[in-house]
């Protein structure tokens, strides 16, 4: 199993996390957008939008990072990366869609101040748009705050729900964004972060 990865890259993160987690045997293929690399001819061929990660599995190409963990977890059911019930799924699945059509879009402009990912990108920060971003997690936290409160995990055991957070507001963190308001919600990123696959996650991508 091939995977195509970019360092700086919190998408990429997310899904080498999973695979980390269900302790699958995959080959790295990074590819460096700042060369080119995202576009050429045989990556297009995996990925037809250029972006990072995909994967290949035999016959499968498959991109979007919460399609991969989908895809690992079924894979490697012992990782109990999903819970066993429908509606437990289904709650995984809600999260999922959280993350990616509300959270991680307002943690984009914050985190693209980094001078690590300014650096990486060649981007510059947008401080109109970063603090537009703080505004929207100030809608959104609130959310993962309250169904974190009691419990360690979003689904009460760890599963894919919390592996698609960890990336981007790991990021938001390191640019000193303030989780005081979100006590619970601090206490589970510090438990992700502190996962060994996340350790060795960040050390291939982030380090």
């Amino acid at each position: 199993m091939d995977v195509f990865y970019s360092r700086n890259s919190g998408n990429s993160s997310r899904a080498i996390f999973a695979l980390n987690e269900a302790g699958a045997e995959w080959i790295p293929r990074p590819i460096d957008p700042r060369a080119g690399e995202n576009r050429a001819p045989a990556y297009l061929a995996v990925n037809p939008m250029g972006k990072l990660p995909a994967l290949i599995d035999g016959d499968l190409l498959l991109w979007e990072s919460n399609a991969i963990n989908w895809y690992v977890a079924q894979k490697w059911p012992q990782a109990r990366l999903l819970p066993a019930s429908l509606a437990g799924r289904a709650a995984v699945q809600r999260w999922l869609f959280f993350q990616t059509g509300h959270v991680s879009p307002a943690c984009h402009p914050i985190f693209r101040g980094l001078p690590q990912i300014q650096a990486h990108w060649n981007n510059a920060a947008d401080p109109a748009a970063a603090a537009a971003g703080r505004k929207e997690l100030a809608r959104y936290l609130p959310v993962l705050e309250g169904a974190l409160t009691g419990r360690d995990w979003l689904e009460t055991d760890f599963s894919l729900a919390d592996v698609a957070y960890a990336p981007h507001l790991m990021l938001v963190g390191r640019t000193g964004f303030d989780f005081t308001p979100y006590p619970a919600l601090r206490a589970w990123l510090d438990r992700l972060l502190a996962r060994p696959a996340w350790q060795k996650t960040a050390q291939l991508v982030f380090g």
